[in-house]
This record gives C-alpha cells, structure tokens and sequence, in this order.
C-alpha cells in the first residue's frame, strides 16, 4: 500500500515521543502542542526524540496518532491538538483543526491512548 506523506526533518526543542503532535517554536525546533489554538502546529513526529535530536515529522499526509479523548469518526473526525500534550481530540468552535481521523473496518472510533490513522492538515480555524 503506498502512504502519501511529506516529511520534514527538525530538531527537536524538548522531549518528544513517537506520533505527538508537534509546534515549532520561536528558534525553529519542534516541540510537544499543547494547545488546540496553537496556529505554529507543523506536523506528527515519526519517533521518539530528546532536545538537540533530529525528529522526522509529517507535515503533510497519512501518519499515526495517539488520541487524547473519545473520537469517534462518523460524528466528528475534525480533531485538534490537546491541552495534555500532544495527543488529539476532537474540535469545538475556535480551535484549529490540524487533521481528521481516517476509519477503517477495525477502527471507527477511539478512546485515550488509542492509536488512530490521520489526514494531517495544518491548523484551520473552526468556525460554529
């Protein structure tokens, strides 16, 4: 199966685990999103890092995440970076999308911890 990705390779300003969302920061490393209003949102690290180390990320594409909450796809698969760090959730006016939750057979929803395929996007602003 062919995946459709660009990947872009950073260094990583912190600590970063394998399939958080991802921000740049003001001196052009990524760092763990923390925020579903964060418009600097870049991408979903590929694996683990520390600070200094390079972190391949998708910025574009099909990758891997770790839902932050309940989700399921058929109601709302529009999801947002979380408050607790890197995982995703689903949106509420206000926030910035940064991908949708792409279901299969085997996985139409998802609760904490789960990992789930994602469209990532970029942040877009959700409006009511």
């Amino acid at each position: 199966m062919a995946t459709n990705q660009i990947i872009q390779s950073f260094i990583a300003g912190g600590t970063i685990t394998e399939f958080q969302i991802v921000s740049v920061n003001a001196q052009g490393k990524v760092e763990v999103s923390t925020n579903g209003t964060d418009k600097n949102c870049v991408g979903i690290a590929q694996r683990g890092a520390s600070a200094g180390d390079p972190v391949d990320v998708v910025i574009s594409g099909i990758s891997r995440a770790i839902a932050g909450g309940a989700i399921t796809a058929s109601t709302d698969p529009r999801l947002k970076a979380t408050t607790g760090g890197g995982k995703v959730e689903t949106v509420a006016a206000g926030d910035f999308a940064v991908c949708r939750m792409i279901p299969n057979i085997n996985q139409t929803s998802a609760v904490s911890g789960d990992q789930i395929t994602v469209l990532f996007v970029g942040p877009t602003i959700v409006h009511a």
